[in-house]
């Protein structure tokens, strides 16, 4: 009952400031032959409207179209700026753990602006839903500090630049899963096992300079009803610049580790005298202990050509069960909102694995495999004998 007077007091309202608008614009007459109701700004030419329209910024311009189908018709096209969607790279680099970076971009400002009586921003999410999904306490709270009803488990996992998941987005993948593993039954069980079950739901190419990163996307249900998404990279860079400050990508493998140093740290465990299931320094570097994601570099030594070094790996992280409640899974591979115990400063995830971190080797250096192999390997041994090979 209250919300139905409220609604009816908003609805008034806007029907008295349309009335005294209609008055000032008509002089205090509205009869049919002066024109009320006319949209005199729609009346200009679209060349003249889209003029104007270039001058307004992202956001403006946004709201602008959303007024009615008109406008959106001539500036639609603004929705697609990628200032108004999640950032292609969502944490950048050494930024990751500051929860207030997603609060100034131009998609949280539109988020803000959109709300009414129906619709709320959520911190946690970074999207706006229904009044039903907060608490009363939670929707007096100001658009940074609001939660929906998910409370400390609301938020996003990053899977790739164009893939951003939500809990409902996790949820709705899952669904997807299993309408496709009974669409594989049925097939099976009309034609045999053929079908491959492999699955790409998602594939993109992003360039950071001069470096590419091919990504693809495979989600599958394990046998627990878990989520699991293995996400597979090539990357092509140029020849000994892997891990390099200046060529390093924003692209984080799971929410703690860069793609670029945890490849250069698992590169690293080819030093390695030990088998990999013995060496401590080997788990560490192939398996987060923030959230057990796990990287597999087939090849520690990259194919080259033309100059570049292409490495082929892949990152395997489980964002939970299918339970319509969050867990802890979930939430440990959420790169928003970041845990407020971990900053900069306190993060052993950023930094790549040392060889010193392996032990040594024991007993006296073997020819090939401690010597010979080593140089053959080393790019600068390689420069060195192409310039004495050219004298």
């Amino acid at each position: 009952m209250t919300y139905s007077l409220r609604r009816s007091g908003e609805k008034l309202k806007g029907a008295m400031k349309m009335a005294r608008w209609l008055r000032n614009q008509s002089g205090g007459y509205t009869g049919e032959g002066n024109g009320s109701g006319r949209c005199h700004l729609l009346e200009l030419p679209i060349e003249l409207l889209l003029e104007i329209m270039s001058h307004l910024t992202e956001v403006p311009q946004a709201s602008l179209a959303l007024t009615c189908k008109s406008l959106f018709v001539i500036s639609g096209a603004v929705f697609e700026n990628e200032s108004l969607h999640f950032s292609r790279d969502f944490a950048p680099l050494f930024h990751h753990y500051r929860n207030g970076h997603n609060f100034l971009t131009p998609r949280w400002q539109f988020i803000s602006l959109l709300e009414d009586h129906k619709w709320q921003a959520c911190s946690g999410c970074l999207k706006l839903h229904p009044r039903s999904a907060f608490t009363s306490r939670e929707l007096k709270r100001k658009p940074e500090d609001r939660v929906c009803n998910l409370g400390e488990l609301a938020g996003v996992v990053d899977l790739c630049p164009c893939r951003k998941l939500t809990f409902q987005d996790k949820m709705d993948l899952i669904e997807l899963l299993k309408l496709r593993q009974q669409s594989i039954g049925l097939l099976n069980a009309q034609f045999g096992n053929g079908v491959k079950e492999r699955f790409c739901w998602h594939s993109c190419t992003q360039d950071y300079g001069s470096t590419v990163l091919n990504i693809s996307i495979y989600p599958e249900l394990d046998q627990q009803d878990k989520l699991q998404i293995r996400t597979e990279y090539r990357l092509s860079i140029e020849a000994g610049q892997l891990g390099k400050e200046e060529n390093m990508t924003p692209r984080f493998g799971c929410a703690h580790r860069s793609v670029d140093l945890w490849l250069a740290s698992s590169c690293q465990t080819s030093v390695c005298r030990l088998p990999r299931d013995i060496c401590a320094s080997c788990r560490r570097i192939s398996i987060c202990n923030a959230c057990n994601a796990f990287l597999k570099c087939p090849h520690k030594q990259p194919n080259h050509s033309n100059g570049r070094a292409n490495y082929f790996f892949w990152v395997q992280r489980c964002l939970g069960s299918a339970s319509p409640v969050p867990d802890s899974e979930w939430a440990n591979q959420r790169i928003h909102p970041a845990a407020p115990s971990v900053n900069i400063d306190t993060c052993s995830e950023m930094c790549p694995w040392t060889v010193r971190e392996h032990p040594p080797p024991e007993g006296p250096p073997s020819l090939g495999m401690d010597i010979i192999d080593s140089a053959v390997n080393d790019q600068s041994f390689n420069q060195l004998y192409s310039s004495i090979h050219m004298i």
